[in-house]
Formats: C-alpha cells, structure tokens, sequence
C-alpha cells in the first residue's frame, strides 16, 4: 500500500449480511464478514494476533472497554462503539487530522477533505483518539 493511500477508518454496514466497509483516502472496499473477523484478518495480514493486540493495549491503558489495536505507526485503530453495537466503527487514530462537535454528533476530519460523523459524544472520541496514540508510543 503506497504512503498516499491511507486507511481511515473500518464500518460495519447494515445489511441482511454481515459486510464490513474499509474507507481509505482514495477508495473502498467492502469486506463480505463481520468487523472483527475482518480486523482479525487484517491484523494478521501484519502478522499480528487480534487477542494479543487487545491483551497488550489493556495492560498498557490498564482499560477493560474500547481497547485501540496498534497494526503499525501509521495504523492505530480503535472502536467507539461497544462491540454488541449493531454499527461499528474502528476509526484510525494516525489518519485523524481533527475533531469537532455540533450537537450530539462529533466530525472526524482526515486526509483529502474526507470526514465521518458519528452519533457518539466528543469527549469519547477524544480521549480514544488520544489513549491510541499513547499505545502507539508506548509500544514503539
């Protein structure tokens, strides 16, 4: 993957299926299974383990909930909705170039004029943005 080609974020879509839609700078792609098998996948496509990713993190962060998962320096993904969630999302906390709120709602802006909004509160989405970078640091 070329350096202007970044991951932003990972979405569960609502479907009678479970797809998982991967949003890069540049374009998409749609995974036909949930998002934590994709992730899994993913994470192992680094030669990575899910579990030993989220076991590392917790015991960094000495958090139990939202734990990020660190795949490389410029891919810190971490979830903002709890995993029983029917809308998922895993957001990339090295892609992120800022946050704002209006209302209930909280904007993340990245690279290329791209930007998600999430009905999740801002504070949430600041402090995990802020522990993945930590755990990014921590572990390099």
């Amino acid at each position: 993957m070329s350096q202007l080609t970044k991951i932003l974020y990972f979405k569960t879509v609502l479907s009678y299926e479970p797809l998982t839609l991967c949003q890069f700078t540049t374009h998409q792609f749609t995974y036909p299974t949930t998002i934590t098998r994709t992730l899994k996948y993913f994470l192992e496509t680094y030669q990575l383990s899910f579990d030993l990713q989220c076991k590392k993190a917790k015991q960094l962060l000495k958090i139990r909930k939202l734990v990020p998962l660190v795949v490389s320096k410029d891919i810190i993904l971490f979830p903002v909705k709890t995993q029983r969630a029917p809308l998922q999302y895993y957001i990339n906390a090295a892609a992120i170039t800022g946050i704002t709120s209006k209302g209930n709602q909280t904007y993340i802006f990245f690279e290329n004029t791209t930007y998600i909004i999430l009905d999740v509160p801002y504070t949430l989405v600041y402090k995990k943005w802020q522990e993945s970078l930590t755990l990014s640091h921590l572990l390099t």
